[in-house]
């Protein structure tokens, strides 16, 4: 399981009121049931080289907070996070497959190059869930299976509304995993 956060600007308040914290610590539980190493690997999307870093059981407690303040804010730029996820996975050597929840607060600048990736890592087994929340906007990401000429697979998008903390656990985590349990049984 892997976690991607918007860097951008636009979620600065988000960071600021531990919102983006509060996620990512439900993604962390989440990995707590499905993975087996309690560890989530986080890459920070933003407009520089995308930073990579991981919250575990044992220090996900602000953590947020404190990597967030080593990256540069950025604009847009998804692909370079996509692309540093994918690549750690495949580091890894890992053979089940990779569950990127992937947040994000506004459209990506580089659409082009999310379609390209997404249709070029079906192959190696990465699921992408796309959890949009923050107040920018999300066409592009509810969209992304609504052509008929470039359906994919292993891409699903939920809606976490414009705080996720507030959407109760069951539905939350719901809306987690439904995709991502549908993809894995074809």
């Amino acid at each position: 399981m892997y976690l991607i956060l918007d860097h951008d600007l636009h979620m600065e308040e988000l960071y600021d009121s531990f919102a983006v914290q509060a996620f990512a610590e439900r993604v962390l539980a989440l990995s707590a049931t499905l993975d087996d190493d309690g560890t989530v690997p986080v890459v920070f999307s933003s407009g520089q080289e995308p930073f990579l870093e991981e919250i575990r059981l044992d220090n996900y407690r602000g953590r947020i907070g404190q990597l967030h303040t080593q990256v540069d804010w950025g604009w847009g730029n998804v692909a370079e996070a996509m692309r540093r996820a994918v690549g750690h996975y495949q580091e890894s050597g890992a053979v089940d497959p990779a569950f990127i929840v992937t947040q994000v607060g506004d459209e990506p600048w580089d659409k082009a190059e999310v379609r390209s990736l997404l249709q070029n890592t079906a192959p190696l087994g990465v699921f992408w869930l796309f959890v949009g929340f923050g107040r920018g906007k999300l066409a592009f990401y509810k969209n992304l299976n609504a052509s008929t000429s470039a359906t994919f697979t292993n891409v699903a998008f939920y809606d976490a509304s414009k705080n996720p903390g507030s959407v109760p656990d069951e539905r939350f985590y719901a809306g987690l995993v439904d995709a991502f349990a549908a993809w894995l049984r074809h």
